[in-house]
């Protein structure tokens, strides 16, 4: 037992580095990997060498399954575009249950097989410390054959030696694994994947556009106002540190032409309530508009409406006022010149982030230059900095000022 030994895989790597995970404070989900020579005492032929190298992978985290194990082998093989896959069970001393990997040779007309896998056994991993219930992954993969394949190479032997075919490998460069036949043939799929990568991201806008009860653009290639029928109830989760004060002046201009039932109520999660809380004497039954306010821990704002969620209290400020432009409740956004709408997106979008920094250097910068944030008339942009002002506890004469006329203004529509 004290004699060196040439290992024939390298899951020793893969327990040594799992010991190391568990004697943390706390498990944090690990995904390891490894790329190393092995030997084996094996007769050479077409498929099989003395010497090769096996790709170790490792992913332990709680709640993961065989599934998860043959997705991450089907996923890694597809991208080297080897998709003809077949998992086969096996019996390994570590892992149970376990699987063979088998992929189909095109010039030896056979399946062969190019890796092993299979979800770590308990009684190897509770020694080593990991947390009860942690599960573990493991594979090991052939580098030599899956080239074989994805090459189209019939004898494992022409990857190494004197015998090796130089032009191959020159015709072959080892960073274009992934590539296609031709330069334009790859510039086409990347124009693929953009389009595709478009293509969702404008069906997710047109879903957002449809709970927000967008239908068309208008004159001034705007979104089209909201209309009774879009009025719902509405719920707003937030945390108690961050307290939306634009829904309460959204509220006040609310109430003047709608029916509005709105209640504020706390989460289990947090362990007291905002400082602003939201109610109306309106009756749920009779109300237009209902407007709940869950103080929760929750990381952004978020309005669940129509079984859809509207993150960021920018988005939320949106959605109210389009209800309110439906009514003529004071010209708040999309109802105004484009020009003083791209202004005030402009400015929803440099807020977004919430931070003391941009909103203490932002707004102020605004105000030296004009009455209100986009011009002349409050707007949105003035809710949501008015909110924002009074969440970060950003307050100097000019801003108080400002907020002083945002109330009286918004009071007056």
């Amino acid at each position: 037992a004290q004699k060196n030994l040439l290992r024939t895989h390298t899951t020793a790597v893969s327990a040594r580095m799992l010991y190391e995970c568990a004697q943390k404070d706390k498990f944090v989900p690990q995904k390891l990997f490894s790329i190393d020579r092995v030997f084996r005492n094996e007769t050479l032929d077409a498929t099989h060498l003395a010497e090769f190298h096996q790709i170790e992978g490792v992913v332990a985290d709680y709640g993961i399954t065989l599934g998860h194990c043959i997705g991450v082998i089907n996923t890694f093989f597809t991208k080297l575009g080897i998709e003809k896959l077949r998992f086969k069970p096996a019996y390994n001393p570590y892992t149970e249950p376990s699987m063979e990997i088998f992929s189909y040779h095109e010039g030896l007309g056979k399946w062969v097989e190019i890796g092993n896998s299979g979800m770590f056994r308990p009684e190897m991993l509770l020694p080593m410390g990991l947390p009860e219930g942690v599960n573990c992954i493991g594979f090991g993969l052939s580098l030599e054959r899956p080239t074989m394949i994805k090459y189209k190479i019939d004898n494992i032997r022409d990857l190494v030696g004197h015998k090796v075919n130089l032009e191959m490998v020159k015709r072959n460069p080892i960073c274009r694994i992934d590539k296609s036949g031709t330069g334009e043939e790859r510039r086409l799929q990347v124009l693929n994947r953009r389009w595709a990568n478009i293509e969702s991201k404008l069906s997710c806008i047109q879903k957002q556009m449809e709970v927000m009860g967008i239908s068309s653009p208008n004159a001034h290639g705007m979104a089209s106002d909201a209309s009774d029928g879009n009025l719902m109830d509405v719920v707003i989760k937030v945390h108690p540190d961050k307290p939306p004060y634009s829904l309460q002046l959204l509220l006040n201009l609310l109430n003047k032409r709608f029916k509005v039932a709105a209640s504020t109520h706390t989460h289990s999660s947090v362990k007291s309530a905002g400082s602003l809380v939201l109610s109306s004497d309106e009756s749920r039954i009779t109300a237009d508009v209902k407007i709940t306010l869950i103080y929760s821990n929750v990381t952004r704002p978020t309005m669940i409406v129509k079984n859809a969620q509207i993150q960021g209290e920018e988005n939320i400020v949106r959605y109210l006022a389009r209800i309110l432009d439906s009514r003529g409740g004071g010209n708040l956004y999309e109802s105004l010149d484009s020009k003083v709408v791209a202004q005030i997106d402009n400015i929803l979008d440099r807020l977004t982030d919430a931070s003391k920094h941009s909103v203490s250097t932002l707004i102020p910068g605004i105000l030296t230059k004009s009455k209100y944030l986009a011009g002349n008339r409050v707007t949105i942009a003035d809710i949501l900095a008015y909110s924002l002002c009074k969440q970060a506890a950003v307050s100097n004469s000019s801003i108080k000022d400002w907020s002083k006329r945002v109330e009286d203004a918004i009071a007056k529509m």
